[in-house]
């Protein structure tokens, strides 16, 4: 990846998070680095970024570590946004 954003997709195996995934993929945002990061039972997937050919292994958002990320988008339910936005905002 070049130069740009620290991206991290929360929700990243639904299908909002899929779509985050393409448009970023398909518009060419700027990142450094994008995370894929969704529920335990997601971790370790391995899902697309849009259709770049890149693949991405999918993190334990209870095990995610936000420090150093530009962004977090988030595309998980409004539970998994209310306990883990706080952490990503901190």
């Amino acid at each position: 990846m070049s130069s740009g954003y620290r991206v991290a997709v929360v929700g990243a195996t639904g299908n909002v998070g899929r779509e985050i995934l393409n448009v970023l993929a398909e518009r060419q945002f700027p990142l450094a680095d994008i995370a894929a990061v969704a529920s335990p039972r997601s971790t370790g997937d391995i899902i697309d970024f849009g259709d770049s050919g890149k693949e991405l292994k999918v993190q334990n958002i209870d095990h995610f570590d936000f420090e150093g990320w530009d962004m977090a988008l988030f595309a998980a339910g409004s539970d998994v946004s209310r306990n883990h936005a706080p952490r990503a905002a901190a």
